[in-house]
């Protein structure tokens, strides 16, 4: 491995959390009464909700495969979309309104379909116990019409995204919310952007433009909100310890029931920041490792082969992916690192 692979170079802000320079002391929470702030550091290998069921090891192949009949295939699908996540940046863009739509009609419409199926083939004896005055033939025409009113719905939304999402070209169907992106995280640069998706928006802060600041004036933090039936949800926000400007990563993960995932999302992007530690041990992200000099030099120290996730066999993937998305090994009671080189409010 020679330098000549590297195509980061840490910028003089990038994070490092054996290095994290002190800061001024906070004046003001911009957090909320209902959220609870994480502490940095002591984190955890952990592959968190939101990057599971991403690239599985045919996929990670057959990604392989076009970009060596494409070349720069990878470089231009990010462009179109203007999205990213590699060694360098992870970009959040949501795609056009159209495109969501189907993604949303195939993966609800098909859930919907296995669990009301399932349900109903379950519910089927104690239909017929509750109507046992009535024919078998009878409860069961009546289980399936009832099936079909209910079914039809949720086969053919399925049916419609499963067919755009399949047969619709890339160049139609792969194209970003016309606002842009949402936000950036930089490791290579170690500075989080937020996005200015509208003239002005955060002028009252004195900028213009895009709100741009080191990862490490960040906190996070687990806000938390009923339901309709009152049981708490909880979602992960980087905040900005200085000024009111904050990532919301529940486009990410969803709002969750236990907040064991909010932290494990937090050691994630702390792991995926900081240079000091080789980049996380996700399938997404090994067509990049080699790239990045910190990663490239612990995977060669340790012997890591460079094709750990693309020619693994699918067996030995689900159970991998079950051991590193083990939620029960994150602690939620640890020390923060970050009190050493900032005041904060109590």
């Amino acid at each position: 491995m020679t330098d000549m692979d590297f195509s980061t170079v840490y910028g003089p802000q990038a994070y490092d959390s054996t290095h994290i320079p002190d800061q001024p002391p906070q004046v003001r929470r911009h957090t909320g009464a209902l959220s609870q702030r994480l502490p940095w550091g002591y984190t955890q290998e952990i592959l968190p909700i939101g990057f599971i069921g991403g690239f599985d090891p045919k996929s990670l192949r057959e990604e392989d495969e076009r970009e060596r009949q494409e070349p720069g295939y990878r470089a231009r699908l990010a462009e179109t979309l203007n999205a990213v996540f590699d060694h360098q940046r992870y970009r959040y863009t949501p795609l056009q309104g159209w495109t969501q739509l189907f993604i949303y009609m195939h993966g609800l419409g098909k859930w919907s379909f296995i669990v009301i199926l399932a349900t109903f083939i379950i519910g089927f004896p104690v239909v017929a116990f509750a109507l046992r005055d009535s024919s078998l033939y009878d409860v069961f025409i009546t289980v399936l019409e009832l099936g079909f009113w209910v079914l039809t719905p949720c086969l053919v939304s399925w049916l419609i995204g499963y067919l755009v999402l399949k047969y619709v070209p890339e160049r139609y169907l792969l194209k970003p919310s016309r606002k842009g992106p949402v936000w950036e995280m930089n490791r290579q640069t170690g500075l989080v952007t937020i996005f200015a998706r509208k003239p002005g928006q955060f002028r009252k802060l004195g900028i213009e433009g895009d709100f741009v600041a080191p990862f490490y004036e960040f906190d996070a933090a687990i806000h938390t909100i009923p339901d309709r039936q009152g049981f708490p949800l909880h979602m992960l926000n980087l905040v900005h310890r200085y000024q009111v400007a904050a990532i919301d990563f529940s486009v990410l993960m969803g709002k969750v029931g236990i907040q064991t995932h909010c932290m494990a999302l937090w050691d994630f992007w702390q792991q995926y920041m900081d240079i000091s530690k080789p980049l996380p041990e996700v399938p997404d992200l090994e067509p990049f490792r080699h790239l990045d000099p910190t990663t490239a030099e612990h995977d060669q120290r340790t012997g890591r082969p460079a094709r750990y996730w693309r020619d693994m066999d699918e067996q030995t993937y689900k159970r991998r992916i079950q051991e590193i998305s083990d939620i029960s090994k994150v602690n939620m009671d640890r020390l923060n690192i970050m009190v050493r080189h900032v005041r904060y409010m109590h």
